[in-house]
């Protein structure tokens, strides 16, 4: 290869890779705030919470120091949004799963449901398995049966999003996805059921490795990689 053009393609190949590694979590929120009308960044401790999972074992968001946490609260009892909710939630898991972020992100379920506990634990269970939800890094919470019944309903109000008792099995509420970054802030929120759970996915990417993980550099990739095949083909 001509030494003039050998020097002109490596200086293409280090500029495209200057340019890869020139992103920045506001990067990655400005990209997703063009696509992605669901989405609200913020930057804030999110609420401490330590609560009882259907195996009896207790689970603090402290626990969870280091991890990715996506976090949802819903009315176990709820007929309409809180099984669509889930839905997202199983397809943001099977996204995670795709990624190989399995280890990294953890998927908390929070009930906020006032009546009694073992009722509320065995639809808590049924969501897991009707769902097919893995186990692994999901985890659905609930209150003890020593705790005040507003516990978690209050804790949810704590996160922004009001669940109220209207009676008759029925709580008047708002859906939101909340993401934690592993140092315990709040990070995003999610709000309805109309997001498109790539672009959450691509959030949890960057992150749970980095505002690298979630480049799209388009153009600048397709040439890089390109242009290091012709190199090598020499």
């Amino acid at each position: 290869m001509n030494r003039i053009i050998r020097v002109f393609l490596i200086s293409v190949v280090a500029l495209g890779s200057l340019k890869a590694y020139a992103h920045s979590m506001e990067d990655v929120e400005a990209s997703l705030n063009e696509k992605e009308r669901y989405a609200q960044f913020v930057d804030q401790p999110a609420p401490p919470f330590d609560l009882t999972g259907t195996d009896g074992k207790t689970l603090s968001l402290a626990d969870l120091n280091g991890k990715t946490v996506v976090l949802n609260f819903l009315y176990t009892r709820c007929t309409e949004a809180c099984p669509l909710h889930m839905n997202l939630i199983r397809q943001l898991q099977t996204g995670v799963e795709d990624e190989g972020l399995s280890e990294e992100v953890v998927f908390i379920t929070i009930a906020t449901d006032r009546e009694d506990v073992a009722g509320t634990r065995e639809n808590m269970r049924a969501y897991g398995e009707n769902f097919d939800l893995n186990r692994g890094n999901w985890h659905f919470l609930y209150r003890a049966k020593n705790e005040s019944p507003g516990l978690t309903s209050e804790l949810a109000k704590a996160y922004g999003v009001q669940f109220t008792d209207t009676g008759d099995g029925v709580q008047v509420h708002g859906v939101v996805t909340h993401v934690i970054d592993p140092q315990g802030q709040m990070r995003a929120r999610f709000h309805g059921l109309k997001f498109k759970p790539q672009h959450l996915v691509t959030y949890l990417k960057a992150i749970a490795i980095g505002p690298n993980a979630a480049a799209d550099d388009g153009f600048w990739s397709r040439l890089h990689g390109r242009i290091e095949g012709l190199m090598q083909g020499e």
